[in-house]
C-alpha cells in the first residue's frame, strides 16, 4: 500500500510539475564563463524577467508557467535587441533545453517546444534575409543620394537627386507593405490549419494591431471563434478577446467607448456629456510625432469655423513628458480646445480605442456614435474629414 501511495505520489508530481512549472537548461556553445542571460515573459499579464549566470557553459531558467507563452532571451540586461543579442521563442510548462552561441543568439536551437516549432517555421529566415539586403540597399542608396543633395549648389542637380531620393521612398514603402501583406497571408492560413496553437491568438493579435483597416473584423473575429478552448483560457487568448471587443466598439457605427478624464486645467471631462448638443472630434497625437504637428493648422482651421455650429475638439496626448506635451500646445497654439494627457490621469484609453500609431482622429455624432475614423496625417485624411464636416454643418 505504502508503495502505491509513493508510486501515485510521484506521478501526481509530475502531472502537477508539467502544468505549472517550467525549466530551461542551456547550453553555450562558445566559452562564456561568469556571464549572465537574461529571461523576460509574462504570466497573466506580469511582466518576469529572470537572470541566469553561465558556469561551465552552461545556465537554467526556472518559474511558473501554466500555458506556452512568447519570450525573449538576450545577452543584454536593459534588452536593447538585435538579432545578435536577443531572441523570441515560446516557454513552455515542462522541460526544455536550449543551445547558443553566446555572440550570436539568432542561431540559437531549442527543444521541446512545440509553439517555438510552430513560430519559427512561420520565420522563413532566407526570405527575411532577402528582404533585408534589398532594404539595405535603398538605405545605402538613399544615404548617398542626400550626401549629394548637400554636397551641391547646382538646383537642377539636386531636383533630380531628389526625385531619385523620393523614388526610393516610395519603393521602401512598397516593399514595407508587400512583406508585411504576404506575412499576413502566411501567418492567417497558419490560424486556419492550427486552431489549438497557443501561438495562434498572439499572431491574431498582431494582425489585429498592425492590419487595422486591412482585414475585416469579421476575419479575424471568426478565427477567433475557431480556436481552441485551452488556448482561449490563455492569457494571449484572453488578451486576444479584450482587443477584439475593443477594436469592435471603436469602429465607426460604434457606440464611442465613453471616459472620464482631466484635461490640462483639471477639469473633468466626461465625453457622454458632449452628446446631443455636440459632435466631436478626438485626435490622439503627442508632442514628439511630426504627421500630429503637422495637422495643427488644418484642425484649427475647421474648429475656428465651426467650434459655434456644434463642434467640439479634444486633443489626447501619448507624451511621457509632461512638460513637452505642454510647451507644444503653448507653440502650436491649441490651447482653444480641450487638452488631455494619458500621462497625468494615468489612463489606457487608447488602448479602448485600439490606437496603436498616431495620428488617429476619430468623429462622433450627437448620439455618441463614431462616424468617422482616420489614420495618419496628410492631405487626403485632412480632405475627408473637411468633406464629413462640411457635410453635417454646411447642409
Amino acid at each position: 500500500m505504502k508503495l502505491k501511495l509513493s508510486i501515485l505520489f510521484f506521478v501526481f508530481s509530475l502531472i502537477t510539475f508539467a502544468q505549472h512549472h517550467f525549466v530551461l537548461n542551456g547550453v553555450c556553445s562558445k566559452n562564456a564563463n561568469s556571464k549572465n542571460i537574461y529571461l523576460t515573459y509574462k504570466v497573466n499579464g506580469k511582466g518576469i524577467t529572470k537572470s541566469s549566470e553561465i558556469t561551465n557553459n552552461k545556465f537554467v531558467f526556472k518559474g511558473e508557467l501554466d500555458f506556452p507563452t512568447r519570450a525573449t532571451i538576450s545577452t543584454d540586461p536593459k534588452f536593447h535587441m538585435t538579432t545578435l543579442n536577443s531572441n523570441v521563442f515560446y516557454l513552455e510548462p515542462n522541460v526544455m533545453n536550449i543551445k547558443l552561441d553566446f555572440d550570436n543568439l539568432s542561431t540559437i536551437i531549442i527543444n521541446e517546444s512545440k509553439a517555438t516549432d510552430e513560430f519559427n517555421s512561420l520565420q522563413n529566415r532566407a526570405e527575411k534575409e532577402k528582404f533585408q539586403k534589398k532594404m539595405d540597399s535603398i538605405r545605402e542608396s538613399s544615404r548617398l543620394y542626400s550626401v549629394k543633395i548637400s554636397g551641391t549648389s547646382d538646383s537642377s542637380l539636386k531636383n533630380q537627386f531628389q526625385k531619385s531620393l523620393d523614388s526610393l521612398d516610395q519603393l521602401w514603402d512598397e516593399l514595407v507593405d508587400q512583406n508585411r501583406n504576404k506575412s499576413m497571408q502566411l501567418e492567417l492560413e497558419f490560424i486556419k490549419k492550427n486552431p489549438n496553437s497557443y501561438i495562434a491568438p498572439d499572431l491574431l493579435y498582431n494582425i489585429l494591431t498592425e492590419g487595422d483597416e486591412q482585414i475585416p473584423y469579421d476575419t479575424i473575429n471568426n478565427l477567433y471563434d475557431k480556436l481552441g478552448p485551452e488556448v482561449k483560457k490563455s492569457f494571449a487568448g484572453k488578451q486576444l478577446a479584450e482587443r477584439l471587443l475593443n477594436f469592435k466598439n471603436s469602429r465607426i457605427g460604434s457606440l464611442a467607448p465613453d471616459f472620464v478624464l482631466k484635461d490640462i486645467n483639471r477639469n473633468t471631462i466626461r465625453l457622454s456629456s458632449f452628446y446631443k448638443n455636440q459632435y466631436v472630434l478626438i485626435d490622439f497625437w503627442a508632442s514628439w510625432c511630426g504627421p500630429c504637428r503637422e495637422d495643427f493648422p488644418f484642425l484649427k482651421g475647421i474648429y475656428a469655423k465651426y467650434k459655434n455650429k456644434g463642434l467640439e475638439f479634444i486633443s489626447i496626448s501619448k507624451d511621457e513628458n509632461l512638460q513637452s506635451w505642454k510647451k507644444a500646445i503653448e507653440k502650436e497654439k491649441i490651447e482653444i480646445w480641450k487638452q488631455i494627457s494619458t500621462k497625468e490621469n494615468n489612463s489606457t484609453i487608447e488602448d479602448a480605442y485600439v490606437v496603436t500609431a498616431i495620428p488617429v482622429k476619430i468623429l462622433i455624432d450627437k448620439e455618441g456614435i463614431i462616424i468617422g475614423r482616420w489614420i495618419g496625417g496628410g492631405l487626403e485624411n485632412e480632405t475627408a474629414i473637411e468633406n464629413m464636416i462640411t457635410e453635417i454643418f454646411d447642409k
